[in-house]
């Protein structure tokens, strides 16, 4: 089955409902068990720390709720501050630009009563605050002016689009209290999980854990910390994918072949340099591309959410996701991999391995990318291409579908600037 993007809507076929249905009960009859580990992780702000409230001359905001609220901003930046990770790092023009166009994405994810915080040059969605806003619920849209201390001690969270030290920072200057940021050492430890050093620890435990699976399991990543390395990897495979420790949407990814030019190993060596390490992967012939993404919980377990397919570019670079009915993505995958069985053995399977490989040192959203492959003797399956620990653009799908189903937002209410990032299935068009 190929999803129709444009005509006729997928979810309206018995045999694709009998598939979910069947998957969740799969998924019912085979859950991860969950894992305590030995503390919870710091980053659950809410958790451990008394909640403040303030009583008297309290900022009246317009959709306030007394239950607390959190405090919702994209910060497209994160990847590139990782890699520097410096406080003062300024981030690049594209990153910048992205921060002030892509703003209202918390929007999609955000509950009624939540903030979300905005540029100053960003005008607020339907006038200042007085009406439900065109996104179907009501937020408080916060400019940096408008954080006071009043409303710091009415926010109960922090949900960014991942932490760094460059957040940290941004939002210490606009007044944050040290109760709602992460410590210097969880920020280190998310920076190191948040490597693609994790890609080269977890495939082979997804492989081992996998063995058996229906489709061949192809795969290796290694680290290389010098050009010599990276020429003893080429003396084993004739094609190489480079990829920077840290980056997004295929950017620092280049391809390698038996020769590298000049200027290839001049871009190999800058980043050994600045990031200490390159990832290699041997170069594969790409089929299709599609994620899993997950929300790792503060009791040690890892849910399984979904499943995201996405446009890249021949390059790699990602162009897009598909906005589609979980029925839909669920039928989009089984076609794929085969079988509703092997959908649901590789969600359980993948759940429980990142559940053990985290073991609570990491609580939020992540996915995880994968990819089928043509090889000589047909399909096969790359398991983990990469692992994002933060929000990605496949649970931000994930969510828009959600409320276009429950009739809570229309693609029309969506800005042009942000709806051009998904390609939507026909029933939401």
């Amino acid at each position: 089955m190929v999803l129709n993007v444009v005509g006729s809507n997928p979810t309206k076929h018995p045999t694709q409902r009998g598939v979910f249905h069947k998957l969740l009960a799969f998924f019912i009859s085979h859950r991860a068990p969950s894992f305590q580990p030995p503390t919870l992780s710091n980053l659950q702000r809410a958790e451990r720390i008394e909640k403040q409230t303030v009583v008297e001359n309290r900022q009246v905001l317009p959709f306030y709720t007394s239950s607390g609220m959190k405090l919702h901003l994209f910060n497209p930046s994160h990847d590139e501050a990782l890699a520097a990770h410096s406080p003062y790092y300024y981030p690049s023009g594209a990153a910048r630009k992205l921060a002030v166009e892509w703003c209202l994405l918390p929007a999609i994810w955000a509950e009624a009563g939540d903030a979300v915080w905005i540029p100053e040059e960003t005008t607020k969605p339907d006038g200042e605050k007085t009406e439900t806003n065109a996104w179907g619920k009501e937020l408080n849209w916060l400019h940096t002016r408008e954080l006071t201390a009043a409303v710091w001690n009415d926010i109960e969270e922090i949900v960014p689009w991942g932490w760094d030290l460059l957040l940290c920072h941004q939002l210490r200057k606009a007044g944050a209290p040290e109760r709602l940021l992460p410590q210097a050492e969880e920020l280190q430890t998310l920076r190191t999980l948040s490597s693609r050093q994790t890609t080269t620890e977890v495939l082979p435990l997804l492989k081992e854990a996998l063995k058996g699976f229906p489709l061949p399991l192809v795969g290796e990543s290694f680290l290389a910390h010098s050009e010599a390395e990276v020429f003893q990897q080429l003396e084993h495979h004739p094609t190489l994918m480079v990829k920077a420790l840290w980056s997004c949407s295929g950017r620092g990814v280049f391809r390698i072949h038996r020769t590298p030019t000049a200027s290839e190993c001049g871009r190999i060596r800058k980043l050994i340099r600045e990031q200490g390490a390159v990832e290699l992967q041997p170069a594969y012939e790409r089929d299709t591309d599609f994620a899993l993404e997950f929300t790792a919980t503060a009791t040690g377990e890892v849910r399984c959410e979904g499943f995201s397919h996405f446009v890249t570019h021949p390059t790699g670079q990602y162009a897009g996701n598909l906005v589609a009915s979980p029925e839909a993505l669920v039928a989009q995958t089984t076609e794929l991999i085969g079988s509703a069985e092997a959908v649901g053995t590789l969600c359980h399977t993948m759940a429980q391995q990142f559940s053990h490989y985290l073991a609570g040192r990491y609580v939020g959203p992540l996915g995880v990318d994968l990819m089928t492959v043509r090889t000589e003797t047909g399909k096969a399956l790359m398991p983990c291409v990469e692992v994002n620990l933060r929000r990605t653009m496949g649970h931000t799908a994930l969510h828009l579908a959600q409320k276009m189903d429950e009739g809570q937002l229309k693609a029309t209410d969506i800005p042009m600037s942000i709806r051009k990032l998904w390609y939507f299935c026909a029933q939401y068009t």
